[in-house]
């Protein structure tokens, strides 16, 4: 019994060891939230005939015309500062009668509002028909309709066009919102258009209505989709994606929590107080194995098959609502997109989209936790409407450090650079007229292609930069910073920053992309891992940065796998040394009489 005890103690002993050592558990587990607030949601019907904000409703006496949509925003829920998502479509046959063409009736391609504090109607004579018209939104020139050559646009009108939905704020002292669908020649047009006014409160795209009670897809009061218990917080905004992945590449979970931090860390406001973005990343289920996925085309095929839960997919109401909120990724081996390469790692269907691969194959080992980080979060920039440059494609600017930015994408020309978008901190460069003295307008660790193609870093411990070489801080240098070999950029060009937190494109809904449409005009190829390699063995030879020697967390799991196997031998070696001490115990006591 005595050395029985002594075994106990000792696994005792050797599970207290065990558990010192850290285990980071994946908590999937969700709370609903509680419901705090109505979710505003108006809808109207406009009729193709309404010409207010355009020109006299009497269309120079021949009638058949009629006033535009008129909302009371008050009575309707929405009032100054809150966040509304406008949408519409319909059908409008826009032909004049005279004219010999078919009757076809088009989808509208845009509507024309206008705030107001009066819902007064004025004549045409008044130079602003709306009075205390609000300017908000981009200004629109509506031009002039058929009966009459002088301009009749409020200088406040603005442009509602269906492709995302139009997100726009309730403007100081509204009252009214003045709709109605522009055309030159108004009394012959037939059909309606159905605008919906919903109140968005966070501004990231999903009304409120959804975030708090869940979506009723067919409205019939059952929810077909619950984004409250899946996360969803109507005063802070959300992003939801769901990952799929093939057979062996499920990605490093430790790096889909890198870039949901990334997001958390943002400095993006909420009106709860508290900044930040709530990334969902939900990683379902694993797809069949295949070498490569060839095409966006075969991409689609496995999203209609593997879309949403296996529970979900019982439901086609709780798939269409899905769609309507997440946008999806699957990780695969390699993808062979034109043109072929199969050492590219990741690209979107599109600039801003809903869908995007991640192909970790085509790097060694399935890439280490800071590659799948910067690919999965350079990938998820594009589908929010970042481009290489922000808000445009013009890459390697040496004063826009977002992760969007191949130079800064990987930690390879920069080490250690921060896995983020641009906080749009670096002043404007004019490649024609730079100075040296302001560098990018405050400290911080930069690259750009000096003079004779020579790739360049600053210390970042000082203001200025030598962008020349020259030694010496000059005024009016003439350099073109970012003309890269596998991207050749125009000399003299105006370098800008971006405010990427702030300029995310949340809403997806209703455009192209979310209707299994991506050409070759809408993707595009990225960096490849041989680029990779290739930039950091410049690193290496230019400023002496090492290349990376393995994967921290891959190397901390190995470590402790190592000390688990080997506390595993000893307790094994405790276990046979004490069966054999019983053993020769059980042999050394004398055999009793009979």
């Amino acid at each position: 019994m005595a050395i029985m005890k002594r075994f106990s103690i000792w696994v005792l002993l050797f599970l207290m060891i065990l558990g010192y050592f850290p285990y980071d558990p994946i908590d999937d587990g969700v709370n609903a939230l509680d419901e705090g607030s109505s979710g505003g949601i108006t809808e109207i019907e406009l009729s193709a005939r309404g010409t207010y904000l355009r020109d006299d409703p009497n269309q120079g006496g021949v009638g058949n015309t009629e006033p535009p949509g008129i909302v009371d925003l008050q009575s309707n829920g929405f009032v100054p500062g809150d966040k509304i998502l406008i949408s519409f479509n319909g059908q409008v046959f826009n032909s004049a009668g005279w004219d010999s063409r078919p009757i076809v009736y088009n989808e509208p391609e845009e509507l024309i509002g206008v705030f107001s504090t009066s819902n007064e109607l004025l004549s045409v004579a008044n130079a602003h028909r709306v009075p205390g018209a609000i300017d908000v939104g981009a200004d629109v020139d509506t031009g002039v309709t058929f009966f009459n050559e002088d301009p009749h646009d409020i200088p406040e009108d603005f442009e509602i066009t269906p492709s995302t939905g139009f997100l726009i704020e309730v403007p100081r002292n509204a009252r009214f919102l003045f709709l109605c669908y522009p055309d030159s020649y108004y009394p012959d047009n037939v059909g309606t258009i159905s605008v919906t006014i919903e109140k968005d409160t966070d501004g990231d795209g999903l009304i409120d209505s959804w975030e708090i009670f869940g979506i009723d897809f067919d409205n019939d009061g059952t929810i077909d989709l619950d984004l409250p218990m899946l996360g969803a917080d109507w005063e802070h905004k959300d992003v939801f994606v769901e990952g799929d992945y093939m057979v062996g590449f499920r990605p490093n979970q430790k790096a889909i929590d890198d870039v949901k931090a990334a997001f958390a860390n943002s400095p993006v406001e909420n009106p709860d107080g508290v900044d930040g973005i709530n990334l969902h990343v939900i990683i379902d289920e694993s797809v069949p194995a295949a070498a490569l996925l060839g095409s966006f085309d075969e991409f689609y095929l496995h999203k209609d098959m593997y879309f949403g839960t296996p529970d979900e997919r019982t439901d086609q109401k709780t798939i269409d609502a899905k769609k309507l909120v997440f946008r999806y990724c699957l990780f695969v081996a390699n993808i062979w997109l034109n043109p072929p390469n199969y050492t590219c790692p990741g690209v979107a269907e599109g600039v801003p989209c809903d869908d995007f691969i991640l192909a970790f194959g085509a790097f060694q080992n399935r890439g280490s936790r800071e590659e799948q980080a910067a690919v999965f979060m350079h990938e998820l920039g594009h589908a929010l409407g970042l481009g290489h440059g922000g808000d445009s494609d013009v890459n390697y600017k040496p004063n826009y450090l977002s992760v969007m930015n191949y130079a800064f994408e990987f930690n390879s020309w920069k080490p250690n650079r921060p896995l983020d978008f641009s906080h749009n901190k670096c002043i404007d460069l004019d490649e024609a007229n730079l100075d040296e003295s302001m560098g990018l307008g405050y400290n911080d660790v930069t690259v750009w292609m000096g003079p004779n193609g020579t790739l360049l870093t600053n210390n970042g411990n000082a203001l200025d930069i030598d962008w020349n070489n020259s030694g010496t801080i000059d005024m009016m240098v003439h350099l073109n910073l970012n003309n890269q070999p596998d991207a050749p950029s125009p000399a003299g060009e105006l370098l800008t920053d971006h405010d990427d937190w702030n300029n995310l494109v949340y809403r997806f809904r209703g455009s192209g992309l979310a209707t299994r449409s991506a050409t070759m005009e809408d993707y595009h190829q990225e960096l490849t891992t041989k680029e990779i390699d290739e930039m950091y063995k410049e690193a290496e030879e230019r400023f002496g940065y090492p290349p990376p020697s393995g994967d921290e967390e891959d190397q901390e799991f190995s470590m402790v796998m190592v000390i688990i196997v080997v506390m595993a031998a000893i307790l094994a070696v405790i276990i046979l040394a004490g069966v054999f001490l019983l053993i020769l115990k059980i042999k050394s006591r004398p055999d009793k009489e009979e």
